[in-house]
């Protein structure tokens, strides 16, 4: 009911409660509750007697009625689910798979209290940032899985150059960088079977206007330190969710090589030497490609080496 009320003042006139309620099919009581639930959650709204009601401000809270408002996407964000506080949206979106949520369900918090990146690392989720997670249901084998988390680092840094500027580099397998220090974080979660992905969980954590814990900031930044500008979450998400709309179809198609090719464009890591701290061992060697399923490709002085995962650092 709130999105419908938000969509007949968005124009930024005055609207009669009168015309509200004979528009929606309620009770002038009933506009008059769902106009202050809105205020309640950060929407400025003017109220004006013989006038009516007027939109002065759209909260930057990332609530399915602003994410889902103009975003022309045929999979990714088509449903929006949105909450203040949760646990995990990783979490949650296993739940939505498990009731046969929709390919492309996004699930969004302001905040996360067991946020998690690789390996299980905690990951700091205050609010400010941008916390969600993806549900998608491609029709590709498992072990081109990493092709998911490949298309939505580029998502992220198109939309990251195109709401703020700022160029972000693709550190693999899931990190974006910006002048060194990490960005965001991708964690990319499988229900699969021997021959199919029953469902992923693309779970993306973003520094955004959100305060940096002391301990991190040597390694880490937020969009608004690195611009010195507040960053609308709202246009950020949604115009993620627009680029990952764009680059999931690429995947749908396999077209997988140019999902390669713009990966590579924003990678720069071909050529680099490196150090990769895997499970049970450390090898040092130069990046010669990544290959159609994400593997990293690392020549060493015995020979070439696929790696699947590990920690990767620049030497």
């Amino acid at each position: 009911m709130n999105d419908k009320i938000i969509v007949l003042l968005k124009t930024g006139e005055f609207v009669s409660g009168e015309i509200i309620a004979e528009k929606l099919g309620i009770s002038r009581t009933a506009v008059w509750k769902q106009i202050k639930s809105l205020k309640d959650i950060g929407y400025e709204i003017e109220s004006v007697k013989n006038k009516g009601y007027r939109l002065i401000l759209r909260p930057d809270i990332p609530l399915p009625q602003e994410i889902k408002s103009g975003l022309e996407t045929k999979i990714i964000g088509k449903d929006v689910v949105y909450f203040n506080k949760i646990n995990s949206t990783n979490i949650y979106c296993k739940n939505l798979a498990k009731e046969n949520a929709a390919d492309g369900t996004v699930v969004v918090a302001d905040i996360q209290e067991k946020g998690r990146g690789r390996k299980s690392r905690a990951w700091s989720s205050p609010e400010g940032g941008l916390w969600f997670s993806v549900l998608l249901k491609p029709d590709i084998p498992p072990q081109n899985a990493m092709i998911l988390t490949m298309a939505a680092s580029i998502s992220l840094v198109e939309a990251i150059k195109e709401t703020t500027g700022l160029k972000p580099v693709i550190k693999w397998p899931n990190d974006l960088l910006i002048n060194g220090k990490k960005i965001c974080g991708i964690l990319t979660e499988l229900d699969a079977e021997m021959d199919k992905i029953n469902y992923a969980i693309i779970g993306i954590g973003i520094n955004v206007n959100n305060p940096m814990d002391k301990d991190l900031e040597s390694i880490a930044s937020s969009l608004k330190n690195e611009s010195n500008n507040e960053v609308s979450r709202v246009e950020l998400l949604k115009n993620i969710l627009a680029k990952f709309d764009k680059n999931y179809d690429y995947v749908k198609s396999s077209d997988y090589e140019k999902i390669r090719n713009l990966w590579f464009s924003y990678a720069n890591i071909i050529g680099k030497k490196v150090k990769v701290k895997r499970e049970k061992d450390v090898l040092v060697g130069t990046v010669s490609d990544v290959d159609e399923t994400g593997r990293l490709i690392v020549k060493t002085d015995s020979g070439f080496e696929k790696i699947i995962s590990g920690d990767v650092n620049f030497l």
